[in-house]
């Protein structure tokens, strides 16, 4: 029953580490799915608030280009030099990544340009036809133009991406009429630096802006700057599927589209690995509502290995929470089986003790019907038997006294007498113990009674070659004892061990007290005593000598049982015997 219950405890166990363990993965799979959209959505936010610093960016060029048209506007009508009057605004604008200013006063003439060192000669390497058409235009007064990156091949800004801005000047007379018109040259590339560069999304995420071309105006690698952002990667790594991020720029991120995606990539700060990316994306618009084909596309990208590895913490923890929840169970498991078990084996023991005891009352109920048995045999053998050999032993003395002393048949009138007192000693024997008298206990000091004992018993062993010693202990209390009875048990056992020592020997008797217990002992330095005798010791008419009956040590045994106390004996070959009697106190 114990193992069947232990195996079904285990497979329970097992069991319930198995569902822990799966809604462990379903627990670390939910995880993945909400960290990952929370860390895409704060890379989605912060892709957003670079968007809007660029669009906030050329909002602010734009209400200047306003401004510097109304100046212009409310100059007089023919000025010697009109650069004088709005280069103050260049050394402000200068800041906000501007590099030239120009003035134009209509389509016929190239337009005026100057930096912060002065006049720029020539027209700077620009094409203004787009810009000056837009200005010009009386329907788009107060309005700004916006243009797309361009890319000079000569001139003080070849090579370089630029934006640029114009603002027409109406006439003071004619608000229908353009007198002029205001540019600005803006360095794109150092715009989308000045919002881009250095966000970092995660512990190793960066951002990247691309033009309405594809091509980067802010990378993490400087040497991506001005390069296709398609290009450039396959020139790095040929053998790499570019084939999502194309599609990602193509569909999504040029298409003015806000989201969150992933793409494969084959490098990331210098780590040199084919890795998937978590990308969030969101379009910056510079010419507003007048263009919204002209997009910049920024975006926050992060290798997902990083929010795994968050992921892997959180799990880490999780199922060490796991971990020590099952160890928590396991161990009130092992708890729980080893009470159970140990209630089994103390309940075990407690049905092992009772059977012993009903074994040794049935032992003592077969023992007593024995008795009955005996002491009705005992009684009929009395009357029959016990009358004629007193007259065996009487005639047999009346004989002996009238024959001479040194008569032959006197001798053997003796034998007659002796044998008769031995079989009337062994009938009352007998009569004593199957119809015993109950001892009359009283509250009294054994030590005196076993004392007295020994000193009674030390002479008539001394003739025999025995030598008796004595030892007292101390602190024993008052027990209640039928003295006699006690003494008739020590006898018993002084004579059995002198008996056994039939060339001499000592005899030690001990009294002593422990756990509630008077002990007295009584030990031989005789033969010990046979194996095959050991186990029938207290069995009636059990003996090793000639002429005994047998029922010593079952008398002396029933007077300690009277006593409510035990008696045993240890025995070893060649070396003793020692009996030990515990009368409780």
């Amino acid at each position: 029953m114990t193992r069947k219950f232990l195996a079904a405890a285990v497979v329970l166990f097992a069991v319930l580490m198995a569902v822990v363990a799966f809604m462990g993965w379903r627990a670390k799979n939910e995880i993945e799915l909400v960290v990952t959209d929370q860390f895409n959505g704060q890379q989605l936010l912060l892709a957003e608030k670079i968007a809007a610093d660029i669009d906030e960016h050329f909002e602010f060029l734009k209400t200047s280009l306003r401004s510097l048209s109304e100046v212009w506007r409310g100059m007089p009508a023919d000025p010697g030099c009109p650069v004088d009057a709005i280069s103050p605004f260049f050394q402000m604008l200068k800041h906000w990544k501007v590099l030239a200013m120009g003035l134009a006063r209509g389509m016929d003439g190239p337009p005026e340009w100057f930096d912060a060192n002065g006049e720029l000669p020539g027209d700077a390497g620009l094409d203004t036809k787009a810009a000056l058409a837009f200005a010009l235009d009386p329907a788009r007064a107060g309005a700004v133009y916006v243009g797309r990156i361009v890319t000079p091949q000569a001139g003080p800004f070849a090579g370089r991406r630029l934006v640029l801005m114009a603002a027409g000047v109406s006439s003071n007379t004619d608000p229908h009429t353009m007198t002029g018109v205001i540019l600005l040259v803006l360095d794109a590339m150092a715009v989308a630096r000045e919002y881009a560069h250095g966000v970092r999304s995660g512990e190793s995420g960066y951002a990247w802006v691309v033009d309405d071309q594809g091509y980067f105006l802010d990378h993490y690698e400087e040497v991506f700057l001005g390069q296709h952002s398609i290009e450039a990667r396959r020139e790095r790594n040929p053998e790499l599927d570019w084939s999502r991020i194309e599609w990602l720029l193509r569909e999504r991120i040029l298409q003015g589209q806000k989201g969150t995606d992933w793409y494969v990539s084959g490098w990331h700060r210098g780590v040199i690995s084919e890795m998937r990316k978590l990308a969030a994306f969101c379009p910056a618009f510079p010419s507003g509502d007048d263009d919204r084909g002209n997009i910049w596309g920024v975006c926050l990208a992060a290798p997902e290995s990083e929010v795994q590895g968050l992921i892997g913490r959180l799990v880490i923890r999780e199922w060490l929470v796991v971990v020590l929840f099952e160890a928590v169970v396991f161990f009130g498991f092992v708890v729980a089986m080893w009470f159970s078990l140990r209630f089994s084996r103390m309940l075990g023991a407690e049905v092992e003790r009772k059977k012993a005891e009903l074994v040794k009352a049935q032992e003592k109920l077969i023992r007593s019907e024995r008795f009955a048995a005996i002491g009705q045999a005992a009684a009929h053998l009395s009357h029959e038997i016990k009358n004629p050999l007193m007259l065996m032993s009487g005639f047999a003395r009346q004989v002996r006294k009238t024959l001479a002393e040194d008569d032959k048949n006197v001798e053997k009138l003796k034998i007659v007498e002796e044998e008769a007192r031995r079989l009337e000693t062994m009938l009352n024997e007998v009569r004593d113990f199957s119809r015993p008298v109950p001892p009359r206990i009283e509250l009294g000091d054994i030590g005196v009674t076993v004392e007295e004992t020994v000193r009674m018993m030390t002479e008539v062993l001394k003739t025999r070659g025995v030598k008796v010693a004595f030892e007292a202990g101390r602190g024993i209390p008052l027990v209640p004892h039928d003295a006699g009875r006690l003494r008739q048990v020590l006898i018993n056992l002084m004579k059995n061990a002198a008996e056994a020592m039939p060339e001499g020997g000592e005899v030690r008797v001990s009294t002593d007290f422990a756990d509630g217990y008077a002990l007295v002992t009584v030990s031989d330095n005789g033969p010990g005593i046979p194996p095959d005798v050991a186990s029938r010791m207290f069995e009636p008419f059990c003996t090793t000598k000639e002429s005994g009956t047998g029922l010593g040590l079952a008398v002396c045994q029933r007077i300690i049982e009277d006593h409510k106390g035990e008696i045993g004996y240890v025995t070893s070959p060649g070396k003793g015997t020692r009996f030990t009697i515990r009368l409780p106190v």
